[in-house]
């Protein structure tokens, strides 16, 4: 999912294990790429992809139904120059009404079964594919109502006291999961109207937080940080309780001690996508914090060597380091910096190591610029173009290359 950049939007580009996210912050001439690999936390934790891909055996609908399916099956489930979207999404609309039309006299049927939920969801996902994210917002807004209804949608917490729960029903506490995936994805979406938005318009400040999409985003993303954060207090302050510990606002943010709904994936996922999000909006007061707890729970992963949780959390420091570029604090940058880039060496072939690399050593670049010592940021901007180049990342090069002529200017 690729966004184009615009002098001080942010763009947001998903690949290799979790996808990456690349930033452009401030309005600074030193203004400093971030190559990091993002946490699809909707296909690894969640399982909302895998959802809306697959959402019931098909003799759980009726045959009416079934044969809708797989027509918009046929259209969607195609390679993508063979796709034909437009019908797709016509099939699979007529499908849902038609079971919402059966789910009022039979409730196997119902609003919130999970065949039923997991249509909207394709749905959505088609939307999305075809750009039209009106649309996506809107499946997507349906999706929530259906399985949290108003109550759920407006006050995170009675999720929190469902999760709680330990008689709750395992089909809820999933449904709950999912829903917590899809208000993730719903701020995702915002956050990209938002973007296309700015792109159209002529102002070319960085993206603010009063326009309508933005605060949507926003809040949705804080929908799903107060569901996993006063979970994880409430879980955590039990434990304590249980041996006779002090109770605490804010958990321990080891892996032994998260609830066992949640995954380390699933929190750090979370608290990485809501940080990137307030960092693009120059939130640093509240992109730090998450950064730093989800470096937290990967700390077991990364001190034993292992190299998903290595190349992670140096990604997750080119976003530290960058925050701390962003605000004049470079020799915190240059910390970050440099912690980042022994992760990153670790395992060179691993394209997240790689990419948060680049990211890391053009950054180095921008905070001895800033420092006065040209020459140092000169091999460091030549550095990254270099790699860059070698890895067929264009615009990483070009934004090097453009900063290492800045400097020899000079």
């Amino acid at each position: 999912r690729r966004l184009a950049v615009g002098p001080g939007t942010a763009d947001y580009q998903r690949r290799s294990i979790f996808g990456t996210r690349k930033a452009l912050s401030g309005n600074s001439s030193l203004r400093t790429p971030i190559t990091v690999t993002t946490i699809a936390m909707l296909a690894m934790t969640l399982g909302f992809v895998g959802y809306g891909m697959f959402f019931g055996p098909g003799n759980q609908y009726p045959s009416s139904v079934r044969k809708l399916l797989r027509d918009g099956g046929m259209a969607y489930l195609r390679p993508s120059n063979k796709q034909d979207l437009p019908k797709a999404v016509e099939k699979y609309t007529e499908a849902l009404e038609l079971l919402d039309k059966i789910g009022c006299d039979d409730p196997k049927h119902g609003p919130d079964a999970t065949h039923v939920t997991g249509l909207v969801a394709r749905i959505a996902a088609v939307y999305t594919d075809m750009g039209d994210l009106d649309n996506a917002i809107r499946m997507y807004t349906d999706l929530l109502h259906r399985i949290l209804g108003d109550a759920g949608m407006e006050d995170p917490r009675t999720q929190v006291r469902l999760l709680m729960d330990p008689s709750l029903d395992v089909g809820k506490r999933q449904d709950i999961l999912r829903a917590l995936g899809c208000a993730n994805k719903l701020a995702e979406t915002y956050e990209a109207r938002a973007a296309r938005s700015k792109r159209r318009s002529i102002l070319l400040a960085d993206p603010d937080m009063h326009s309508a999409d933005v605060r949507a985003a926003s809040r949705w993303y804080q929908w799903c940080l107060q569901v996993v954060m006063l979970t994880y207090q409430n879980h955590f302050n039990h434990q304590q309780l249980a041996q006779n510990l002090p109770l605490t606002s804010t958990p321990s943010f080891d892996p032994a001690t998260l609830p066992r709904v949640f995954s380390i994936d699933v929190v750090t996922s979370l608290f990485y996508n809501a940080a990137a999000f307030f960092a693009s909006h120059a939130q640093y007061q509240y992109a730090v914090p998450l950064l730093q707890r989800a470096l937290d729970l990967l700390r077991p992963g990364t001190d034993s060597g292992k190299e998903e949780c290595v190349c992670q959390s140096s990604v997750l420091m080119s976003h530290l380091a960058n925050a701390a570029v962003q605000t004049s604090e470079l020799p915190r940058a240059e910390k970050w910096i440099f912690d980042g880039l022994a992760l990153a060496k670790k395992y060179p072939e691993n394209s997240d190591c790689l990419n948060s690399f680049i990211a890391l050593t053009y950054d180095l670049g921008v905070v001895y610029e800033a420092a006065g010592k040209s020459q140092s940021a000169a091999v460091q901007y030549r550095h990254a173009a270099e790699v860059a180049k070698a890895v067929d990342d264009a615009e990483a090069e070009q934004l090097a290359t453009r900063a290492l002529g800045r400097i020899t200017d000079i």
